[in-house]
């Protein structure tokens, strides 16, 4: 079976757009994944128009050889936009070759360790503040978060994660300097963040209950100096993790060998020989893989490595439901999970894009055994909703 075409659609997503490939074979087969370029990867689709005149007329079942190829013809600018667009035509094929096989996607990886995936409620209220115009309710005060933390315990959620909030002056807002929203390039933290972080975690703690657990994301937003303050400050809190992004794997194991709390990281690196450093350094107790960016075959040899090394996997996941379908079978197949992220927040026509939804039992994911990812696109319903010109972060203003 060959590859014969390869396209990208684009659909408006509210504050952002969904992106996704098609991959056509000569047996009418058709192969989809997900993509993103909505949150700091403008052009990964410009990158998968001049990757598809070498993949065109390819094996769809040899999908490692063609990930060596591309690869090999990127090399001299690995990672990035071009990694993201190696990783969404893998995952096209992965899908091809299950439905020409008629299986799900887990079959190609090992098979079922599970089928149920533990999740928590990822960006919890962190919608709602940030984008109630298509999230709601709206969330502008404490006790806005509060009600979002029972509405997760009334619903079965065991886990949820939040983001940095400023809870003064007015109605709620995000502080999200490492991604110029403020423009803050020193990234420090403040007394006046600190405050607002321990109540917006002490609101979650108060609706939520004693038994769902809370996990913090504080991204690119502080330096080692910050997040040590930040770190004791919340010395007092049980939480499942702090999610801290940084460029610097031995920086990380200081601030790790400092705190109380777990920490997760990892979420934008590519390949094994980006997460090696971080597990040599013994710099996280949890590894994020991004199976969109990385591709979800080539995320199975990181979560190997992680294992290796005796560390966990969790898949970082806050794109559209194909993708969290994509993360359902990584997380379905790969023996060393802790958790998996997803955003239970939805756009009211988020039904209208896809074949099927992702399916919940008792606050987890259920696995699909429909073949291939277990969805797809509806192209007539992404068409009609045609993208933004911009969105994402570049949609922001400078502050």
């Amino acid at each position: 079976m060959r590859v014969t075409r390869i396209e990208t659609l684009a659909c408006d997503a509210g504050w952002r757009n969904y992106f996704f490939l098609k991959l056509c074979t000569d047996e009418g087969i058709v192969g989809w994944s997900e993509y993103d370029e909505s949150f700091g990867s403008p052009g990964v689709g410009a990158v998968i128009d001049k990757l598809a005149a070498r993949v065109v007329g390819q094996d769809v079942f040899a999908h490692e050889r063609i990930f060596a190829e591309v690869s090999a013809l990127t090399r001299p600018a690995p990672g990035g936009v071009i990694g993201q667009a190696i990783g969404a035509i893998e995952n096209a094929l992965l899908d091809a070759k299950a439905k020409a096989l008629n299986v799900p996607c887990y079959e190609l990886l090992g098979g079922l360790v599970r089928d149920r995936i533990p999740v928590y409620w990822s960006h919890c209220p962190t919608w709602r503040i940030n984008h109630p115009k298509f999230y709601g309710p709206a969330v502008t005060d404490l006790e806005g978060v509060k009600r979002t933390a029972a509405e997760a315990r009334e619903r079965g959620f065991t886990a949820l994660k939040t983001n940095l909030f400023i809870h003064e002056d007015g109605d709620a807002y995000a502080w999200r300097p490492g991604f110029a929203v403020p423009f803050e390039p020193g990234l420090n933290v403040s007394p006046k963040l600190i405050r607002n972080v321990r109540r917006h975690l002490q609101a979650l703690r108060e609706g939520a209950g004693d038994d769902v657990q809370i996990l913090i994301d504080l991204n690119f937003n502080a330096r080692p100096e910050g997040l040590l303050a930040l770190l004791r400050a919340l010395d007092d809190f049980e939480l499942f993790w702090v999610e801290i992004d940084t460029a610097n794997p031995k920086a990380l194991a200081y601030v790790r060998s400092h705190s109380r709390q777990p920490i997760a990281s990892c979420e934008t690196l590519f390949g094994v020989r980006g997460f090696l450093p971080y597990f040599q350094e013994q710099a996280v107790d949890v590894a994020i893989v991004d199976t969109v960016w990385n591709g979800v075959w080539q995320s199975m040899k990181i979560a190997a490595a992680a294992e290796a090394h005796d560390v966990n996997v969790a898949p970082h996941n806050f794109y559209g439901d194909l993708c969290t379908l994509m993360n359902i079978h990584f997380a379905a197949a790969v023996p060393n999970l802790r958790v998996m992220e997803v955003d239970v927040d939805r756009l009211p026509w988020e039904k209208d894009l896809f074949t099927h939804a992702p399916e919940y039992d008792g606050g987890r994911l259920v696995v699909p055994q429909r073949p291939g990812w277990g969805t797809e696109p509806l192209e007539e319903a992404l068409r009609a909703r045609p993208p933004k010109v911009t969105g994402g972060l570049l949609q922001y203003k400078r502050a």
